[in-house]
C-alpha cells in the first residue's frame, strides 16, 4: 500500500481542515474505491435495463426510431 503512503487526504469538517492518516486514511480509501466499483456495476445494470427495454420494443415491431422516442 505505497500509494496509501504518498497521498495526502484532507477533509473538511464544519470550518476545520483535517489531513486524514494512518488507518482512517486506509478506510477512507477503501470506501472510494468501494463506491467506485459501486457506481460501476449501476451503470452496467442500467444499459443491461435499457438494452432489455430495446429489444421487447423491437419484438413488438417498433422501430428504432420509435423506440428511441419512447425512452
Amino acid at each position: 500500500m505505497a500509494k496509501v503512503k504518498e497521498e495526502q487526504i484532507f477533509i473538511g469538517i464544519d470550518n476545520e481542515v483535517i489531513e486524514l492518516t494512518g488507518k482512517d486514511k486506509e478506510l477512507f480509501l477503501a470506501d472510494q474505491a468501494q463506491m467506485q466499483k459501486d457506481l460501476e456495476e449501476q451503470e452496467i445494470r442500467l444499459q443491461n435495463e435499457l438494452q432489455l427495454k430495446k429489444s421487447a420494443f423491437a419484438k413488438l415491431g417498433l422501430t428504432a426510431e420509435e423506440i428511441n422516442a419512447i425512452l
